[in-house]
């Protein structure tokens, strides 16, 4: 079955609210292999919402609207749908009797405007709103079925939840639509198409898609049917293929982050970090912290933001400082080594560089060095980040976690 979502808002269709509904409505349809073929957003114009509508209908054989429901002047979907398919709307007692307690807890008068939200489409299945004073709609016809939810995701999600799912469950014929999410790390978008051009398809089964992310390209690996064995099978020959020729570029599966991964092969082999930064403020720590139970492998952070702190905390000499500079090989060096040393850990990372840009400066923006300290030797690389000051410093923290994962995989030879 062909799907298809309608969002009715101006303030969705100017960007005020991001539109979470179309998100959380795609991956419950695509649970029940119903394919979704389109999102569309429109203002709160009846003349743009019957437009929608009538361009669904040629392409849809189901049609999901949110938004428009509540009780002022600009809340038209229910009216409009309804002109477009000849329903007239008529009373509905139980939804009527289910406003009158809510208004009359809260001491507000139920006048005519709040009353139309009894009102629903004659024939049509009502969608109990726990969270909220308009009811879901369900018309479900034998040339399409129209479902009609309010747009506050507080209200929506529930109301998807405990009736619209169950009623597709029963009522529509469902197949199977999976995704596995492969993460890769190192290879841009281009460069990652080019060693996958053979395997990727938009138009197979699987589908295999890239989308670059801020410092990762993810593959999405999608496959429809009607046997779940078979489309995991298909899946999984595909997945195969992609990490024999990726290797080490892979890091991870469906939700799993980088520091998910990195942290749990510390904790397999029982190995401690800890972490100097200059440019990245502190993010890197941040990253290592974000897992529950980081505190028995990351000892220790520091933030050694100017000359100084590295001078009496990191204990690099001013004569480095002042013959090479901060961003260099030879400090992010003695920043792994000295915080391995103070910390007793068994790796010390160190980032230095320049997030910029300073008024006036010649600094080159992006130019960050990240240092690798283990009992084996010491490993440095000199990095060209671009964009803003915050990319420059998520690039540093992501490049530093995903050069100790290389090397904790044996791909990565420390250098002294």
């Amino acid at each position: 079955m062909r799907a298809e979502i309608i969002n009715v808002g101006n303030e969705v269709l100017l960007g005020y609210v991001l539109n979470e509904n179309a998100c959380f409505l795609s991956m419950r349809l695509a649970s029940l292999g119903i394919e979704l073929m389109y999102h569309t957003v429109v203002g709160d114009q009846s003349g743009n919402i019957g437009e929608a509508f009538a361009q669904a209908k040629k392409r849809a054989e189901m049609i999901i609207f949110t938004g428009g429901l509540g009780t002022t002047v600009d809340d038209l979907t229910k009216e409009v749908v309804c002109n477009e398919i000849g329903l007239p709307l008529v009373k509905s007692a139980q939804w009527e009797e289910h406003l009158e307690k809510l208004y009359s807890k809260v001491g507000t008068e139920l006048d005519e405007k709040r009353r139309r939200q009894a009102y629903v489409p004659k024939g049509s299945i009502l969608i109990p709103n726990e969270n909220g004073t308009a009811p879901g709609i369900i018309i479900d016809r034998q040339d399409m079925m129209i479902i009609l939810l309010p747009g506050p995701p507080e209200e929506l999600k529930p109301m998807v939840d405990q009736t619209v799912m169950p009623y597709l469950q029963l009522n529509v014929p469902v197949g199977i639509i999976k995704t596995r999410v492969l993460r890769v790390m190192g290879l841009g978008e281009a460069t990652l198409e080019d060693s996958l051009s053979r395997l990727i398809d938009g138009e197979g089964n699987p589908r295999v898609v890239l989308m670059a992310q801020s410092t990762e390209v993810h593959i999405y690996i999608t496959g429809k049917g009607n046997d779940q064995a078979r489309v995991e099978k298909m899946i999984q020959e595909k997945e195969n293929i992609i990490k024999e020729e990726l290797g080490s570029y892979l890091y991870g599966t469906d939700e799993e982050t980088l520091e998910q991964v990195v942290s749990q092969i510390l904790l397999d082999g029982g190995y401690t970090v800890a972490a100097a930064e200059s440019c990245s403020g502190g993010l890197l720590a941040d990253k290592f912290t974000n897992i529950p139970g980081s505190s028995n492998y990351f000892l220790r952070g520091i933030v050694s933001y100017n000359n100084e702190a590295k001078v009496e905390i990191l204990k690099v000499p001013r004569e480095t400082l002042d013959t090479v500079g901060a961003v260099s090989e030879e400090t992010a060096r003695i920043m792994a080594e000295n915080i391995r040393s103070f910390a007793s850990a068994d790796f010390g990372l160190s980032i230095t560089g320049y997030a910029g840009p300073s008024q006036g400066s010649l600094d080159p923006v992006g130019l960050v060095y990240i240092g690798l300290s283990t009992n084996k030797g010491t490993f440095c690389q000199r990095c060209n980040f671009w964009g803003g000051r915050r990319s420059i410093k998520e690039q540093s923290a992501v490049y530093a976690l995903n050069m100790l994962r290389l090397y904790l995989l044996g791909f990565l030879d420390s250098e002294d």
